[in-house]
């Protein structure tokens, strides 16, 4: 690991594969979450309905035991014993479906797969996704379909704990749960949850789509063809909205309105998913993508498409939901139907009147075309497992047998039928030349003219295949509708419609287009043919643009065309031009543009600053305009507040009257209620009383009568016995008489005296029990008598009560009535009083604040003229002190003058025998000066002289080399000599830097060279420079050879100067400037 790039790419891999784990493990959370969140809105949604939640669904606890039955092994079937599904949705190897109705704790999922590997465990987590997703939008579509039925508005601030059944209620719920468990179990692998998963997947698509296409088409056109405009303006606003939250629709969001997918990709197709996926992601998941979309919002927008409905529209609403329900199941019955985009059959027509033979198109089937999308998809996991596919056939469809084939037909039918209304909508819109169709004249024009140019066609083409045709001739001018062909599909003629539509709008896509060339071409010719020298600004403006502005052309191509012609020569094929001419077009041309440019810029700086200008006063005027409007509405406001205050305070004084009455009128209204509950019961009461007295009379005579019949009865019964004993005593008698050896009859006639007394003793105790009767029934007479009677009493004693206490409680309502309007008058006299005891405190600390400024004024007044009286005074006296101060002031400036004169002249005399001094050492140092200056110049020459004798002598004492005898003229011959004159001490014949010396006075003069000398090195040179004037020829010196000798020359000749004469003048000089100031 020595290499750098080795050690990198180690970084790298592990970099990445971090961010592998790191993503893998945040996809397992996020899974985890979206199961819970779609559990718990399931949950939500079963509280309302408690019987779908006990009788189809199984809800977990938490940490709830698993056992050996929650797994594979409690899905086999035993007919000895009735088992329970498996406590478990999908089982612990991901690979079977166990109970899709089991909705397990939020511990259980936060655990879930966790002891299997990371590829499985995510494999498991997104069936699950998906199965719950699913389930959840399906549960949430039948809940809120139910509940579509029952209106809020009768059930006021009350929860809804039921729904009607004119939407299926509880019952369709049910039903559908069963047909989906029904339809499940008819799958080719019922326990696999991926085929599961594009089941429900695939369902709960038709579901949504049934929904749109009922409430978006055939609703609305049921609407407009019965002329309920309200309806119709209420069902397209609450849809708009609605609708879109319910369809797969992408809508981009609001971070990508400047990095959206290319076109003509989109942001759902597969490539741009695979190009762009961060774009495509912005793209279709709303304007907040990353915001976790609201589950729970599937019943509100389905609400949401009937809010503002009436009653009578939302059975309309139910009927067109059944009608599309009923034409769906035709559809199936109808089956798979071979489709094929085909145009030309529509248009063809054979003599013989046999069928035309259909041409491929390049248009593919609608089914086949549009299977692709609507084809469920099952995840494809890294082991090879692959998608669920369905073999469509023909013939009838049955959802339970052959779910997945009945639902792919559904859907494909339900999006061509979309996609109909879509074009028919653009078609309409087209050829009636309106925005929208929204009147019921417009929808039945639009009726007539789609029946002749489009649905009439199909028909007959589809009457020609089928030999048919006779029946159609001569349809177009009915008022009827068109019926199809028998036994003609409805997703065959609904195919057919949308192949003519894509026609016709291909049809006007090119003849737009070529009206646009034909437009564009013909104004590119007549620009090409006009003459003016103007731009062509026709062309170059939008559609949009109404003005017409008339630019200048500028001539700069021209002008520099003609330029290379006047200055080109030409020969043959080939153009010769010098390159000063060249160079001159070529700045006449950039001075031709920079003139275009800068016009263009003063053009647009003048139309900016106009434009500036313009807004700027627009801005001034609508502020100028806000402050109008604002301090108008001030006012008004305030006006208008005082105006409220005061009609509130008239309005709140007549409710609380209107109030206290409706009270009154209520509190009377309920003891009139409860007596009058009262009343009635009394009512009752006494009218059951006389019935239950004429009951105890029926009763008490029934009695007696019972007991008379019972003792007649006993009587004669009893005699009828005692004439039996008698006869049997006399045939006993009889008997013994004819046998006398028998018994005697002393016991016989014994018995038969006792049975006589008895008898008469019976009878008296008869009569006595009926005495006593007859005296019962007396007495319970009399009781109930005299219990009417005291209930007759009670009962007006207690109307006298209650008519008292009724009296008593308006007395007492009226004084309290009283009361509180007294009291509401002594609080408003109170708060008048307070106001106006705060209106007199107000008043009488602005009086006293007047009176306390004026009370101030006048002090001040006061002080002010006393302050003028003292400041006369001390005026008055300043004024004798500033003359007593002057008059002293003059004599002393008397006496100063006499002094200043004086001095004057004192001063004078001086200055002027300063300035004849200073006269005389001047022109004695100029003659001093002169010498020296002559004597320094002798010693130049003097100098001159021996530096020349010194070079002369050192080039005749050495033999000569390469480089003397290059600076030598010529062999033996001497380097020149030039001679010196003796030269004027004048400034004017001295050198430049001497006489501006000499003129200035300065002493001593700056030392210079000589003027023919030259710096140079003692060693020569062995390349030198070429002289080009007098003085390069003359031979140079050394610098350093006689310095000391010119600065002891200089020094002797300083020394004979007289040092105090100098400081002497410098003193004079400093003296007189100083007067002079």
């Amino acid at each position: 690991m020595k290499n750098q790039e080795e050690v990198e790419k180690l970084k790298r891999a592990l970099i990445a594969e971090f961010c592998r784990k790191f993503t893998r493990r945040m996809s397992q959370y996020s899974l985890r979450g979206q199961i819970i969140g779609y559990i718990n809105s399931m949950l939500r949604l079963l509280d309302d309905f408690g019987n779908v939640r006990k009788t189809h669904f199984v809800v977990g606890v938490q940490n709830e035991k698993k056992t050996k039955m929650d797994d594979k092994i409690g899905l086999e079937t035993n007919p000895r014993e009735l088992k329970k599904r498996p406590n478990r949705q999908i089982s612990a190897d991901t690979t079977t479906l166990l109970n899709l109705w089991f909705l397990p704790h939020h511990t259980e999922v936060l655990t879930m797969f966790k002891t299997l590997d990371e590829d499985t465990c995510l494999k498991g987590l997104h069936a699950t996704v998906r199965l719950m997703a699913a389930l959840h939008d399906i549960l949430q579509y039948l809940c809120a379909h139910a509940k579509l039925g029952s209106s809020h508005a009768r059930l006021g601030s009350q929860k809804m704990e039921f729904v009607t059944a004119d939407w299926g209620g509880t019952e369709g719920i049910c039903a559908e749960l069963r047909e989906i468990q029904k339809q499940i179990n008819s799958l080719e692998n019922p326990t696999d949850p991926h085929q599961v998963a594009d089941y429900l997947t695939l369902r709960r698509d038709v579901l949504f789509l049934e929904f749109d296409t009922s409430m978006r088409h055939s609703l609305c056109d049921t609407l407009l063809s019965t002329g309920n405009i309200p309806g119709y303006r209420t069902i397209t606003d609450s849809i708009y909205t609605a609708l879109t939250m319910l369809s797969s629709v992408q809508r981009p969001g609001l971070f990508n309105a400047y990095m959206n997918v290319p076109e003509p990709l989109q942001a759902r197709d597969a490539d741009a998913l695979a190009l762009y996926p961060w774009r495509a992601y912005l793209g279709r998941r709303g304007p907040y993508p990353l915001r976790i979309e609201n589950w729970y919002v599937i019943a509100y927008n389905m609400q949401l498409c009937l809010a503002g409905l009436k009653d009578v529209d939302r059975h309309v609403a139910n009927g067109e939901i059944l009608g599309v329900s009923l034409l769906m199941e035709d559809i199936l019955q109808s089956g798979y139907q071979d489709l094929s985009m085909v145009g030309d059959d529509i248009d063809s027509e054979d003599g013989d009147g046999k069928a035309p033979t259909p041409k491929m198109s390049r248009r593919q089937s609608v089914v086949s075309a549009k299977s692709g999308a609507s084809r469920p998809t099952s995840a494809v996991a890294e082991d090879g497992e692959s998608s669920t596919e369905v073999t469509m056939k023909k013939g009838p469809l049955s959802r339970t047998a052959e779910p997945m084939a009945s639902y792919m037909l559904l859907k494909d039918f339900l999006i061509i039928w979309k996609q109909l209304e879509m074009f028919k909508s653009d078609w309409a819109t087209r050829k009636l030349g309106v925005e929208e169709i929204n009147t019921r004249s417009l929808y039945k024009k639009f009726c007539k003219i789609y029946k002749m140019d489009i649905m009439y066609p199909v028909v007959m083409s589809i009457a020609r295949r089928n030999n048919q045709a006779e029946q159609y001739e001569g349809m177009v001018a009915d008022d009827e509708p068109i019926v199809a062909p028998q036994g003609t599909a409805e997703i065959e003629l609904r195919a057919k419609q949308l192949v003519k539509l894509l026609e016709s709008l291909e049809i006007h896509m090119i003849h737009e287009l070529e009206r646009k060339v034909a437009r564009e071409h013909s104004l590119v010719l007549a620009e090409r043919a006009r003459e003016e020298g103007t731009l062509p600004t026709d062309l170059w403006k939008k559609p949009v643009i109404n003005e017409r502005i008339t630019m200048a052309k500028p001539q700069i191509v021209e002008d520099f065309a003609a330029t290379i012609v006047e200055a080109g020569r030409f020969k043959e094929e080939s153009v010769t031009i010098s390159k000063e001419d060249l160079n001159s077009a070529l700045s006449q041309l950039a001075n031709a543009i920079m003139r275009r440019e800068k016009s263009n810029f003063e053009s647009y700086s003048m139309f900016y600053e106009n434009l500036l200008r313009q807004h700027h006063q627009m801005l001034y005027q609508k502020e100028q305009e806000i402050k109008q409007l604002k301090r108008a509405y001030h006012e008004a406001s305030s006006a208008a507040l005082v105006d409220v205050q005061c009609q509130l305070a008239d309005r709140s004084h007549e409710l609380i009257l209107e109030v206290t009455g409706l009270r009154a009128k209520l509190a009377e209204m309920t003891r009139k209620f409860t007596t009058q509950e009262h009343d009635i019961t009394e009512r009752v009461k006494d009218e059951y009383d006389a019935l239950v007295q004429n009951l105890f009379s029926s009763a008490f005579d029934l009695k007696v009568k019972y007991d008379e019949f019972g003792t007649r009865l006993y009587n004669e019964v009893f005699n009828m016995v005692s004439e039996v004993r008698r006869d049997a005593d006399d045939a006993m008698s009889q008997f013994q008489s004819k046998n006398p050896g028998g018994e005697s009859g002393y016991g016989p006639r014994l018995n038969l005296k006792r049975a006589e007394e008895l008898s008469i003793l019976r009878q008296e105790n008869n009569e006595m029990t009926r005495l006593l009767l007859k005296m019962r029934c007396m007495g319970s007479w009399k009781t109930t008598q005299m219990r009417e009677h005291y209930n007759k009493l009670v009962s007006e004693l207690q109307h006298d009560v209650d008519k008292c206490k009724r009296a008593y409680l308006e007395i007492k309502m009226m004084a309290d009535e009283e009361v509180i309007l007294l009291r509401q008058q002594l609080v408003a006299l109170r708060k008048a009083m307070a106001s106006s005891e705060k209106e007199r405190e107000t008043i009488q600390k602005q009086l006293d604040k007047e009176m306390k400024i004026k009370l101030e004024r006048k002090h001040k007044q006061d002080q002010e003229a006393r302050s003028l009286r003292q400041l006369e005074a001390a005026r008055t006296a300043n004024l004798e002190k500033l003359v007593d101060d002057i008059e002293d002031k003059e004599m002393k400036l008397r006496i100063l003058t006499d002094e200043y004169d004086r001095a004057s002249k004192m001063f004078n005399n001086t200055q002027d025998k300063t300035t004849r001094e200073v006269t005389q050492m001047r022109s004695q140092l100029g003659h001093e000066r002169n010498l020296k200056l002559d004597a320094f110049q002798r010693v130049d020459e003097l100098q001159t002289q021996v530096y020349d004798i010194e070079q002369a002598l050192s080039s005749m004492s050495r033999p000569y080399t390469a480089a003397s005898y290059l600076t030598t003229p010529g062999p033996g011959h001497l380097p020149p000599m030039i001679s010196t004159r003796s030269r004027s001490t004048s400034p004017e014949k001295l050198p430049k830097s001497r006489a501006i010396s000499v003129a200035s006075g300065l002493w001593p003069p700056p030392s210079g060279m000589p003027p023919n000398f030259q710096q140079r090195s003692l060693t020569p040179d062995p390349w030198p420079h070429q002289p080009n004037n007098e003085r390069d020829r003359i031979t140079q010196r050394p610098k350093s050879v006689g310095t000391r000798l010119r600065n002891r020359i200089a020094e002797q000749l300083l020394t004979d100067l007289e040092p105090d004469h100098h400081e002497t003048i410098m003193q004079l000089q400093k003296s007189t400037s100083a007067t002079k100031l």
